[in-house]
């Protein structure tokens, strides 16, 4: 870009040497004044331009600790600002720093205790950091200060799900949120998912055909639904292909690598199911269900002894259980067969 800058200024200073009445000698000098200046000016604005450049394109990461850091401008000059907290929290959030955008939503909240935005964005904040119970607390007295907040009514319902909490108060909640803010995408998804977990599937169906005008066919989250519902349906190899096709648009779709794992299993598909199944387990160590099913695929692998402590570990979280206690006496069985036969 510089060069092509002083190829247009030579350009112009001849052209004004072949027009000018003056002595060349004199008129020469002059335009190499202007040629230096012009020279000079042009290395500033480049320098200038492409200072703009990097900064119109720098890092994700750098713009968000930017934000950061202008925030916390804002609230060492501001600390009785609401709007200085909110937006330090929001920052932090950004940058996946949980515990710090907690403590700035908490301060907000201290600061303008009748204003609801605090609480919401504490629920969220809470949300991330998996902390259920506290999060629907926050959403809930998001809601007792503005009963129309539409992400403290989405929060409550989705927070409700997560915790295995009523699902009609969770679906009353939901509704009130796409009845609200009916743009909010994120909500009719969960108002879905919380229709089908309540078992009333032609609701769930009709949420799923509002959000297929919305979006494309391929939206893993759409597939994802369609998937549970065909799996309530006792379709399982129709739902092992919208879980598959879920997974291709979306590896990290919260629930897709487990209801497939699941699905799999269900259907007898026991080496592909244990790959999805194990990770699962592993980080949903309270779920009874995929500690049974965990058990379940490992017996099936012919792994006998991982499958007695899998079994133990569902017994543990679901002491009631006739099928892991079953599953439990089998593993034991092979064993003990194993080592009579391998003394």
């Amino acid at each position: 870009m510089r060069l092509v800058f002083l190829e247009c200024a030579r350009r112009g200073l001849d052209r004004a040497m072949k027009s000018s009445g003056r002595t060349p000698n004199i008129l020469r000098a002059s335009c190499l004044l202007v040629l230096t200046l012009s020279t000079g000016s042009a290395i500033r604005c480049q320098e200038r331009a492409e200072k703009s450049h990097v900064e119109r394109f720098a890092s994700q990461a750098e713009k968000l600790r930017s934000a950061e850091r202008d925030a916390e401008g804002r609230v060492r000059a501001y600390p009785s600002q609401l709007r200085a907290w909110l937006d330090l929290g929001m920052a932090h959030l950004n940058l996946a720093e949980l515990d710090a955008a907690t403590a700035a939503f908490r301060r907000a909240a201290a600061l303008s205790p009748f204003v609801a935005e605090p609480q919401t964005d504490l629920a969220y904040a809470l949300w991330m950091q998996g902390k259920f119970d506290l999060a629907l607390e926050a959403a809930k007295a998001a809601l007792s200060l503005d009963p129309n907040d539409a992400s403290a009514h989405r929060y409550a319902g989705r927070l409700l799900l997560l915790q295995g909490g009523s699902r009609g108060e969770a679906i009353e909640h939901l509704q009130k949120a796409v009845q609200i803010n009916p743009e909010e995408a994120d909500a009719h998804f969960d108002l879905a998912m919380a229709y089908r977990e309540a078992g009333d599937t032609p609701n769930a169906w009709a949420q799923l055909r509002l959000l297929q005008s919305e979006f494309s066919e391929d939206e893993p989250r759409l597939l994802y639904i369609e998937g549970l519902l065909s799996s309530a349906q006792g379709r399982s190899s129709l739902a092992i292909d919208f879980f598959r096709r879920a997974l291709a648009g979306d590896r990290r779709l919260p629930g897709a690598r487990e209801s497939l794992g699941i699905e799999l299993a269900q259907t007898g598909h026991w080496t592909e199911a244990l790959a999805l199944i194990e990770p699962a387990a592993r980080d949903n160590p309270q779920s009874f269900q995929l500690s049974y099913l965990y058990a379940l695929t490992l017996m099936n692998t012919r792994r006998w002894g991982d499958a007695e402590a899998a079994a133990r570990r569902a017994i543990s979280l679901n002491p009631g259980s006739s099928e892991a206690r079953a599953l439990l006496g089998q593993a034991e069985a092979r064993l003990a067969s194993a080592r009579d036969n391998h003394p």
